[in-house]
């Protein structure tokens, strides 16, 4: 595609997309998705979008606009990736430089994030206008559209545009317009919103591309809770932290952004302070850090401070075990140990009376032992008895029958699939999820599923008995058209169907 426009600076892919089909002149959102991806199924991506690398290919090597250049300087990937491990990070910038199916949004932790969505894109009037003076044109800022970011730091409280971030047009591209973005007043701006907004530009320009490790901010926190006087001795003190936070940003905007702290052990502000085991989202750590931290604070410097730190725990020290006693000795030991491996698996030779047998052997001849347990690893056996699958499998199947008998004369449903008769049933899910487990049930959808001629039999057959047809319009082409049918999707069971009744009756 030739002409497809640079990105602004923090301009959404998004939004450059938008631009070029106004550039163009291109109104249908399918044609565009032609010219520009070669691909029509793409869909519009606000946040995180795939398929970068159709984008980098239209530019040229000069402007070092690669893929990984794009993602972070014009996706929002940089508010996420702060927070979660390397491998990670560059597993979501393979997904978004081809096809991720939805897979970066739950690697990132974004579709289960107590961080919700707004439902309408957002935008600064006044900036817009300052857009259009320097550039002749509107554009989407990336940060407009980070939650908890609601203002702009210059002119004040960002508005809602009329166009829905997860719309009924899923694959239109909407740009910046003076329809879409009214020139409305703007409110002032909360000390919240301008404290938020502040540190995810901070993030969003941060100049480090890597990801610390979990470890990194387990250490890290651990150290603000020490510089603030929140511990004693390797207890943190929870209540102290709970109390700071609520009185620096308050219940109210606490509540309405979903971060009010809980006393509950699992509650994410206890969390962040212990052992991270997950990741946690930029506005947690902004809320955390704004109200410990001292004023003037900025994240990007905080996220040097944490790489700071060690990347993984420091590994115990495999100390080589000295051989004290003769060789006559570990070999009788050696040969306890394998008799009794022999007959049952390493758990249990150790639970039967080979505990001392295997201590001796840990420590004077840990290397062998470790080698040969390895080797006699037996499969743990799950057997799971808390559902009677066969007296599940029974009501299953009558209410399945029951929904047969029930809709059996009636010929205007639609087609009677496994999906259908599912629909009917309140245990749906767990038809679908454990069908290897219901022989009747899956018996019952070997028979009694519609298949795709008979049900073009069945419409063919509801015309008939539903339409009056006089003698003159006992026409295939007809009573096709009635029952939604064509000739070319007609099958040979149903084409032999139609010509006998059009021949009986015509």
């Amino acid at each position: 595609m030739l002409g497809f426009p640079v990105p602004y600076t923090n301009e959404l892919i998004y939004s450059t997309v938008a631009r070029a089909g106004t550039h163009l002149g291109i109104e249908s959102p399918k044609e565009l998705l032609d010219e520009v991806f070669g691909n029509r199924k793409v869909i519009a991506t606000l946040d995180l979008p795939c398929h970068l690398q159709k984008i980098a290919d239209l530019y040229p090597e000069t402007l070092n606009l690669d893929v990984e250049n794009l993602a972070n300087r014009h996706t929002l990937l940089p508010i996420y990736t702060p927070f979660v491990n390397e491998n990670r990070r560059l597993q979501c910038l393979k997904w978004m430089s081809g096809v991720s199916q939805g897979a970066v949004h739950l690697a990132l932790g974004v579709v289960a994030s107590r961080v919700q969505q707004g439902q309408n894109l957002r935008y600064c009037p006044k900036c817009l206008d300052n857009q259009q003076s320097l550039h002749g044109e509107y554009y989407w800022y990336r940060q407009w559209q980070v939650f908890g970011a609601d203002c702009c730091l210059e002119h004040g409280q960002l508005l809602t545009s009329n166009i829905e971030r997860h719309g009924y047009h899923r694959h239109e591209f909407f740009p910046a317009t003076p329809k879409n973005c009214p020139n409305n007043r703007q409110n002032e701006s909360s000390y919240q919103s301008k404290a938020v907004t502040k540190q995810v530009l901070s993030i969003l320009n941060c100049s480090s591309l890597l990801s610390p490790t979990c470890h990194q901010w387990t250490s890290y926190y651990k150290c603000i809770a020490k510089n603030s006087g929140l511990n004693r001795g390797h207890q943190i003190q929870y209540a102290s932290i709970k109390q700071r936070v609520i009185e620096h940003w308050g219940r109210q905007w606490l509540s309405a952004h979903g971060l009010t702290p809980k006393d509950e052990q699992s509650c994410w502000l206890r969390t962040i302070f212990r052992k991270h085991r997950k990741s946690f989202s930029y506005l947690e750590h902004i809320v955390v850090l704004d109200a410990l931290l001292s004023s003037g604070w900025q994240f990007e410097d905080e996220i040097k401070s944490v790489f700071s730190h060690p990347r993984d725990p420091y590994n115990s020290y495999k100390v080589p075990v000295i051989q004290l006693v003769n060789v006559s000795e570990t070999n009788v030991y050696r040969e306890k140990w394998m008799s009794l491996l022999c007959h049952c698996g390493v758990k249990q030779a150790r639970a039967n009376s080979g505990g001392a047998v295997y201590a001796w052997l840990y420590r004077h001849d840990r290397d062998w032992l470790l080698d040969v347990d390895k080797q006699h690893q037996l499969p743990t056996k799950i057997v799971n008895n808390r559902v009677d699958w066969k007296a599940r499998d029974k009501t299953i199947v009558r209410s399945l029958c029951k929904i047969r008998d029930d809709y059996e004369l009636d010929l205007s449903n639609p087609r009677r699939t496994m999906k259908w008769f599912l629909s009917h049933i309140n245990q749906a899910s767990t038809v679908e999820k454990k069908i290897c487990n219901l022989p009747l049930t899956r018996l019952f959808f070997d028979k009694y599923c519609e298949s795709i001629e008979n049900y073009q039999i069945r419409r063919i057959t509801n015309i008939i008995n539903s339409v009056p047809l006089d003698s003159h319009n006992w026409k295939p082409w007809k009573i096709l058209r009635l029952s939604g049918l064509s000739e070319e999707r007609l099958r040979e069971k149903a084409r032999r169907f139609l010509e006998l009744i059009v021949r009986e009756n015509g």
